[in-house]
């Protein structure tokens, strides 16, 4: 059985929906160490084995974000300032790790948040832990990169 759940930013700019393998309350939370995450206190859920999809609605409030190494990007709504997920997008394909205070039912994500500190990662080993962890996304409405 799979378990849909939807999201969006505050005024709906951004939408998200994920569709996960296993109940929301089993999922493994993660809180990354970086400067940004703590910022902003992120919680996020990535799992190989489900689906995303990130849909821009309003391309004008689209934000994208990078830092560190650049080999992702953080994904923002400009008009209500709502982190959603950072993205990485390779050769056509895109994982994510999503941002579950996002997502409409974020409450049902009881886990307690498991720190994580990528700080001493080179690029390459990023980038294959990344793309072996992080959940398959389908990108909706996305602009280019200069869009």
């Amino acid at each position: 059985m799979t378990h849909r759940l939807n999201g969006a930013c505050h005024c709906g700019a951004i939408g998200l929906e994920l569709t996960l393998p296993r109940p929301p309350e089993e999922e493994v939370v993660g809180a990354c160490q970086c400067s940004f995450c703590r910022k902003h206190n992120a919680r996020t859920v990535s799992d190989p084995k489900a689906l995303a999809r990130l849909m821009v609605h309003e391309s004008a409030e689209l934000q994208r974000y990078r830092f560190g190494l650049s080999a992702s990007q953080v994904v923002l709504c400009r008009r209500c300032g709502v982190y959603l997920a950072m993205l990485m997008v390779e050769e056509g394909k895109a994982w994510t790790t999503i941002n579950i205070d996002a997502l409409d039912e974020r409450a049902r994500f009881t886990r307690p948040a498991e720190a994580r500190d990528f700080s001493g990662e080179a690029l390459e080993g990023r980038l294959e832990r990344r793309k072996a962890r992080w959940t398959p996304t389908e990108l909706v409405g996305w602009p280019e990169e200069g869009g």
